[in-house]
């Protein structure tokens, strides 16, 4: 249940980054150059300053990233009191765009590289695994419980983050906070709305990426877009501007990796990849859906075909399953809802 108190969001955020200073050893927070990890970041530099302490900033690079993301994240690794925890390690990221190539190495050994590493970046880790989230699980267990992970994550984004901040307390009466792998996880900024986050930018002339700049005077939808690598199954819609944005970017990454040109044509179609209109030439999407299982790699077609057949049998279903196939996600990054079908009508029916 909500409380709704007379102090102020950020307030409230200085509040807890100052009590995490006060009761912990040390302070990493991960940054991301995205909006919110940004304000979290500025906040907890602030405190460093005030306490003469040091905190630390971790960055994953996944090598496919925004030149504005690297260009963020180097003016945030330059602020007072912060130590940088730069990583640019081999890390094998999910190609949404192609059917040929299922990875990007990321700073894999003897590849041509989109960009040279950092200077003082970390670039060698033997013991660390390199796939994506199994990192980040395996970098939490090397912190240990002395230090504590500061996250940019607001519950207002979705019910699944509201969950994830909430549901289960790391430490017992702070209710934005979680366990991780070997040590604690905080949300500072929990509560914080999208305009929240926004206001604290313009007010305090903080910085930001200017990523963010070209997406507002294109229209873009910003609350729902992610500064996240170039390739993500949920933010490679990105490539549809990244060649007016950053025309150097688009070009190493098309010498860097297949599918990045068709991805860019047709990212913001509602029949491709986001699979939201049915093609003209099919009348339901299990057909749709039947045609792409027939036209991708037999390997990756068997690996779906078996997870669709503990799915539900609905039209709904099939479209998702469509948007599966389209985004390769044989990674089930982005599940199927199971849900039968029912007729639009029949809610307001309900109502009226």
């Amino acid at each position: 249940m909500r409380v709704y108190k007379q102090q102020n969001v950020l307030n409230a955020a200085r509040e807890r980054v100052a009590w995490i200073f006060q009761t912990y050893p040390r302070v990493v927070v991960s940054i991301s150059s995205g909006k919110d990890s940004t304000v979290l970041a500025y906040l907890c530099s602030e405190e460093a300053q005030r306490q003469g302490r040091e905190v630390e900033f971790f960055f994953l690079d996944q090598e496919a990233e925004y030149a504005a993301t690297v260009d963020q994240v180097r003016l945030m690794m330059a602020w007072p009191n912060v130590k940088p925890l730069w990583y640019q390690v081999p890390i094998r990221m999910t190609n949404a765009t192609s059917y040929e190539e299922d990875f990007l190495f990321a700073w894999g050994p003897g590849l041509h590289w989109m960009r040279e590493k950092e200077p003082g970046a970390i670039r060698k880790e033997p013991r660390a695994p390199d796939r994506f989230y199994p990192f980040f699980r395996w970098m939490e267990e090397q912190l240990g419980e002395n230090a504590v992970s500061l996250i940019g994550l607001r519950s207002e984004e979705s019910l699944n983050r509201y969950r994830a901040v909430t549901r289960h307390p790391g430490r017992e009466g702070i209710n934005w906070s979680s366990k991780g792998k070997g040590t604690t996880k905080f949300y500072p900024l929990y509560d914080w709305t999208f305009e929240d986050v926004w206001t604290y930018l313009y007010c305090y002339h903080v910085p930001y990426n200017k990523i963010y700049d070209w997406l507002y005077i294109k229209g873009e939808h910003i609350p729902g877009f992610r500064v996240s690598n170039l390739i993500h199954e949920k933010a490679f819609k990105c490539l549809a501007l990244l060649q007016e944005f950053e025309p150097d970017t688009y070009n190493r990454l098309i010498a860097r990796i297949g599918g990045i040109t068709v991805a860019a044509r047709y990212a913001k179609e509602a029949s491709v990849f986001r699979a939201r209109t049915l093609p003209k030439t099919y009348k339901t999407w299990k057909s749709f859906r039947d045609f792409l299982l027939e036209t991708i790699p037999t390997d990756t077609a068997q690996l779906f075909r078996e997870r669709f057949e503990a799915h539900l049998v609905s039209e709904s279903v099939y479209r998702q399953q469509a948007r599966q196939l389209l985004l390769n996600d044989w990674e089930n990054n982005v599940p199927v809802v199971q849900q039968e079908d029912t007729d639009p009508l029949e809610k307001w029916r309900a109502i009226l």
